[in-house]
């Protein structure tokens, strides 16, 4: 069975550094420390039949964050298709694919960063506002390290080789394969530590082997975007506090929008 991707080439707006407001050193991890291993259920969401892994990725993230900093809120179904419909106005999880439903011209993918976006100004579906959310240099294996140290999880764009599905269906870790067709376009959650970053997709944990973090395919990395996002429940966090200078934070935020930061109030 292929299984769905739909993440959109990146548009490369101007966006938060994670290096630049980090503090120095990395809070203390346990090597090979993974952050997803707890919680087993995990959904696919719909990302069997079409294509709104961005969506899922933004509920599995969700879901993670709850779990380790405060109670877990798995976002449903029917918030993971209106997240969706965000940048696929005229999807209809209950069309075919003659018509506007998974499948059809309709069914769009979404954009990394356009999502993140939203998430920052209007909040997800299950009413929730990202406080800022920054770029993260998937090359520099210390910043991976300090992303998932600090918050837990990076939300990944990736290109997914069909030869990744057949690892995936095999339980194999997803290697770069020299002259794999590409698949598409994909968004997922990583939660495991590089090399061999741990990540969810298609209702299942599994792993990149270190040829796939470092690998390319037609000039483009098969790791294209890593973000982190900042949510309400990191600020009280002792790694948000060990590891983040909120004040480097608010200046770039302010560098960047022309605005100041706004935090939750019983921050």
């Amino acid at each position: 069975m292929a299984y769905q991707c739909g993440r959109r080439p990146p548009k490369n707006a101007p966006a938060l550094s994670m290096k630049s407001f980090l503090k120095a050193p990395v809070p203390a991890h346990p090597t090979g420390e993974d952050y997803l291993a707890a919680l087993q259920g995990w959904q696919m969401l719909g990302n069997d039949v079409a294509g709104d892994c961005n969506a899922v990725a933004w509920a599995n993230m969700r879901r993670l964050i709850t779990a380790t900093l405060s109670h877990e809120y798995y976002p449903t179904q029917t918030q993971v298709w209106e997240f969706y419909e965000t940048q696929n106005p005229q999807f209809d999880p209950n069309g075919t694919a003659q018509t506007n439903g998974p499948g059809s011209s309709a069914d769009g993918g979404m954009e990394v960063q356009t999502g993140l976006e939203y998430l920052h100004a209007t909040g997800g579906p299950d009413g929730v506002k990202a406080v800022a959310f920054a770029r993260v240099d998937q090359t520099d294996v210390s910043q991976v390290d300090a992303a998932l140290a600090i918050f837990g999880g990076l939300w990944l764009g990736i290109t997914v080789l069909d030869a990744n599905q057949q690892q995936f269906s095999e339980g194999e870790a997803w290697t770069d394969v020299a002259g794999s067709p590409i698949d598409g376009g994909h968004a997922i959650l990583g939660g495991g530590y590089a090399p061999d970053v741990k990540f969810i997709t298609w209702a299942q944990e599994t792993e990149f082997a270190t040829s796939f973090w470092s690998g390319s395919v037609q000039g483009t990395p098969l790791v294209q975007e890593a973000w982190v996002v900042i949510w309400p429940e990191h600020l009280g966090s002792a790694a948000f506090v060990q590891g983040v200078n909120l004040t480097q934070l608010a200046a770039d935020y302010r560098t960047l929008t022309g605005e100041a930061l706004s935090l939750p109030s019983s921050v």
